[in-house]
């Protein structure tokens, strides 16, 4: 990326040119004379109008042919002179220390080369309507001023020259059309010495045009500003070193864009996709993210599933199935060895492959300080994970600007781009003392396997070793066979697998003993605290033996649930009861809605079940959720008013209160809470 070559720097010494030339003509303009003009100019500079493909209009134009056409060719320039350093300040937000001269020079030669042809075409139809040489000279200037820039974007960051030349035609019309109605208008009443009245009423004209326009982008940008702020939270609530991954991913995409020549009708979509690339991410389970070392195979699988989630995402968003299919496939990799569905080269989304590079640009530049190190880095995945022409395209300079685009935290070592390494058999072996034993196996084909008794676990490790080959990457999965327990790590090379076998059967049962050891200690003490109203039970089967006969039961999915579920346990409840003791009918209703809550809140479905044994009623309700943490049970029962936002909080507080007795087991599988209530021995008393 070479900003100052031949081309731009002729065109800078025709901005000086005419820089110089206004110098000595200075004298030949009637400045009092054409000042309303020049005050349009200046306003409609500092509020353009934006085109459909992201460029902005000022309008100015209108007030360069008047210029030229009612004045002549001397007040033009100065009107373009004026305008080029307004607009350009605009854009660096009046902050003097950005002012780039040259680049200053080189758009007011782009200007002055326009407006010169197109005052000769306009002078050489003189003769003719001034409707004529309004619309002709707002064609000629527009034309030549766009393909001026074109040789620009061409010569600087290598842009193919006819790129989006068919929309840059259409966007012509804009000027076009605007100069033919308002530019003849205004030099009709010009000669009737209505100068001011009719830069007002132009000015006015224009405004409303702006102002439309701003609406809409104002729409576009509070759009694009939601989806960067909705990402930036799921982002946050994986780790603050992501915040800001999805909206740096969706800065490089927008330049990127530019570089690629990709079609602007279609760049706000993409770049809005891709700062939402990840967006699925936020439906995976904390462990599965927040997971310090590998993931296992069936970790993977369902780590990989984020792409498909957020291709669902943006699918119920947009209703555009194209743009699913882009975040669907940006982690397909140009080998075929990626996800989900393995595709490869060419018939991966063009998109993808871009998001894809975005993404994995955003990374480097976060985990690299080197620019250039970066490079290489991109350089090593083209052609196996990423789309090597459109490595091609960028060079050094353009890894500079990218890193100045963008706001970089430093990841942490040994992210998901960087090859981890084989470990040594050594470094295994110390486990030894507390697992059943490693064994290193070199796998070549399925004959390699032969001489494992364990057959079962031979026909675990085979399909997964030939897997590792086909992948070549490094993953662990974890197997089991004849009541043993084995973490299997498959490290490939060129056509074999280094298997690292390791018996964890002893640390998995250690792990057992130590949960049973202190379950057992909170069972005590909770039965204690509790004066035996909970009792922990270390199996669910003690639950279910103690269940009596089943009046009724319903599945627990939504909020509407609670009241349902309350509803259900009111059918069986003596009317004698719900007359005589309302105190215990609301202890049953309050245990039932917070028991029923506090399940939707944290495991979203279960079962709620209803039964009775002799002068008892008992609420069963379960879940699958990831259990909870019973070393808070204690705190609850002791401290008034105690919550946490791991437990059950208040909710469990609020049942221990109301019910007779509660039973509860949890596991990393899910809870069971059976609460009772002494409803008939009452009634009876």
């Amino acid at each position: 990326m070479k900003e100052k070559n031949g081309y731009t720097i002729l065109l800078s010494l025709v901005g000086v040119a005419s820089i110089v030339y206004m110098i000595r003509e200075w004298h030949s303009i009637a400045l009092f004379a054409i000042a309303p003009i020049l005050f349009l100019i200046v306003l409609l500079d500092l509020f353009p109008v934006r085109l459909l493909s992201g460029e902005e209009y000022s309008g100015s134009l209108v007030g360069f042919l008047i210029l030229a056409l009612a004045f002549g060719y001397n007040p033009a320039i100065l009107g373009i002179v004026i305008s080029t350093i307004i607009s350009y300040t605009r854009k660096k937000n009046f902050d003097i220390r950005q002012m780039n001269l040259f680049r200053i020079c080189s758009a007011l030669g782009k200007s002055v080369i326009s407006i010169y042809l197109s005052y000769q075409v306009m002078e050489a139809l003189n003769p003719f309507s001034t409707y004529i040489q309004a619309g002709l000279g707002a064609l000629v200037f527009s034309l030549v001023y766009m393909l001026l820039l074109a040789g620009a974007s061409t010569t600087i960051i290598g842009t193919p020259f006819l790129n989006d030349m068919v929309l840059k035609l259409k966007e012509l019309i804009v000027p076009v059309l605007l100069c033919t109605i308002i530019v003849p208008h205004f030099l009709r009443h010009i000669s009737l010495g209505n100068i001011v009245y009719e830069t007002v009423y132009v000015l006015l004209f224009l405004l409303l045009i702006i102002f439309l326009s701003h609406g809409f982008i104002r729409q576009l940008q509070i759009r694009m500003k939601s989806s960067e702020e909705f990402i930036r939270l799921s982002e946050l609530r994986i780790s603050q070193r992501n915040e800001g991954h999805g909206k740096n991913t969706g800065i490089l995409c927008q330049y990127m864009l530019e570089l690629l020549a990709y079609p602007k009708k279609r760049r706000t979509d993409l770049v809005n996709y891709t700062t939402l690339h990840d967006i699925g991410k936020s439906l995976l389970p904390m462990e599965i993210l927040t997971k310090r070392g590998a993931l296992s195979l069936t970790e993977e699988k369902e780590y990989q599933s984020h792409a498909t989630e957020s291709s669902n995402i943006i699918y119920a968003i947009s209703g555009d199935k194209k743009a699913a299919a882009w975040v669907l496939h940006h982690h397909e990799r140009y080998d075929g060895k990626g996800f989900p569905s393995g595709l490869k080269g060419q018939d991966i989304p063009y998109e993808s492959r871009i998001i894809a590079l975005c993404n994995h640009l955003e990374h480097l530049l976060s985990s690299h300080s080197d620019n250039v190190d970066v490079l290489h880095q991109l350089q090593r995945l083209s052609g196996k994970v990423l789309d090597p022409k459109l490595i091609q395209r960028i060079t050094l300079e353009i890894i500079i600007a990218l890193r100045q685009l963008v706001i970089t935290k430093p990841l942490l070592e040994g992210s998901d781009l960087i090859d981890s390494e084989l470990p040594s058999v050594d470094e295994h072996k110390e486990m030894s003392g507390f697992t059943g034993g490693t064994v290193l196996l070199k796998y070549k084909d399925h004959h390699s396997l032969q001489e494992m008794e364990d057959i079962h676990l031979k026909n675990q490790l085979g399909p997964l070793a030939e897997h590792a080959l086909r992948v070549s990457e490094n993953f662990y999965e974890v197997i089991q066979s004849n009541q043993k327990t084995f973490e299997a790590h498959f490290y490939p090379e060129n056509n074999w697998v280094a298997i690292v076998l390791t018996d964890i059967t002893p640390a998995l049962e250690y792990r057992e003993q130590l949960h049973q050891s202190t379950m057992r200690s909170y069972k005590d003490v909770i039965e204690t605290l509790s004066k035996s109203k909970i009792d922990i039970c270390l199996e669910q089967q003690e639950i279910e033996e103690h269940l009596g006969s089943p009046l009724a039961n319903m599945d627990i999915m939504t909020k509407s649930d609670v009241s349902s579920g309350r509803s259900l346990v009111m059918e069986y409840i003596p009317e004698e009861l719900k007359i005589n003791q309302p105190k215990k009918l609301m202890h049953i209703k309050l245990a039932v809605s917070e028991g029923v809550t506090n399940l939707i809140k944290h495991a979203a479905h279960g079962k709620l079940s209803v039964y009775s044994k002799p002068n008892v009623l008992q609420i069963y309700i379960t879940d699958h959720g990831s259990g909870i943490p019973i070393h808070e049970l204690p705190k609850m029962i002791l401290i008034s008013g105690y919550s946490s936002k791991r437990s059950l909080g208040k909710g469990f507080a609020l049942m221990y209160t109301s019910a007779d007795r509660i039973m509860v087991h949890t596991s990393s599988k899910g809870t069971s809470i059976l609460l009772e209530f002494d409803v008939l021995l009452e009634e009876a008393g």
